[in-house]
């Protein structure tokens, strides 16, 4: 007679959880999404010898379960997956909550290069221009303040202060280390570690992209005036909407999201076809 496999409780249950996001956020460097934390929490509770299942704790399901847990954060993502990430990581988990529009490259640069002695930066409405002008001379447009170069160093201490401990001392030691310039050392911090990176470019777009969203709702000036049009929505989304020749690539692309959305006991119930199976183990060999 086998025995029945004993159920983690809810304070155990809360225990695994916290675990299980702090250890995937610390591996990817960014939120992790709800079918591949519940994957998680399924997998280790086993190997404990335990099962976990939200519904037998009470909740209708796994989301409600990750809200109400303490020391965790959550974004739903509107027609996907929830994003989770340790509480301490809400402004990361913000970056990637919706897609980003594609700044520009002159508003970004506006923006983003530091000021210039004598030099003001104007948006020329009429000519959809942004200018560099000589601060002396009258000229019309629509001013445009450059983000300073103490508000861009405290984001990258904001963004260090999100990631586990090891990455967190090596930017901040790069920002604090008295060298000529932390930026670079910054920079060539991220190069050390390209998953840091990609979450930091996100966390950087949205930033930047709320500056210049509020400065254009100021002056009333529409979006299509400063960004492409085209989103951008991090680098696992755009790994699976790789443009590419034929329509097969656009299907497969299509499905992986369609697979991401599943939740992880629906996903669970899907029949693969055993020559598929067969024809993957073929070709990876």
């Amino acid at each position: 007679m086998n025995e029945e496999i004993p159920k983690l409780d809810l304070e155990r249950s809360r225990a695994l959880l916290v675990l299980a996001v702090d250890t995937l956020y610390a591996q990817r460097h960014g939120p992790v999404p709800g079918a591949v934390l519940k994957a998680k929490v399924i997998r280790e509770a086993r190997l404990q010898g335990t099962s976990f299942s939200e519904r037998e704790l009470g909740f209708k399901n796994f989301v409600e379960f990750v809200r109400t847990t303490p020391g965790i954060s959550v974004q739903i993502r509107s027609g996907s997956d929830m994003l989770v990430a340790p509480s301490s990581a809400n402004e990361t988990l913000a970056a990637y909550a919706h897609p980003l529009p594609r700044l520009r490259r002159d508003f970004w640069r506006a923006f983003i290069e530091f000021p210039v002695p004598n030099t003001v930066r104007l948006y020329d409405e009429v000519e959809d221009k942004v200018l560099y002008e000589d601060a002396a001379i009258q000229k019309r447009g629509v001013a445009i303040q450059p983000i300073s170069r103490d508000t861009q160093l405290e984001w990258r201490r904001q963004f260090a202060g999100e990631q586990p401990d090891d990455v967190k001392n090596a930017l901040l030691a790069a920002l604090d280390g008295g060298g000529s310039s932390p930026f670079n050392d910054f920079a060539r911090r991220l190069r050390e570690n390209p998953p840091v990176m990609h979450a930091w470019n996100r966390y950087l777009q949205k930033l930047i992209t709320d500056q210049v969203a509020a400065w254009a709702n100021e002056h009333n000036i529409p979006a299509e005036r400063w960004s492409t049009g085209t989103t951008y929505e991090g680098p696992e989304t755009l790994r699976s909407r790789t443009v590419s020749v034929g329509q097969t690539m656009s299907q497969r692309a299509e499905l992986y999201n369609f697979l991401d959305s599943l939740p992880i006991e629906d996903l669970l119930q899907i029949r693969v076809p055993l020559l598929w199976v067969l024809k993957v183990t073929r070709d990876k060999r």
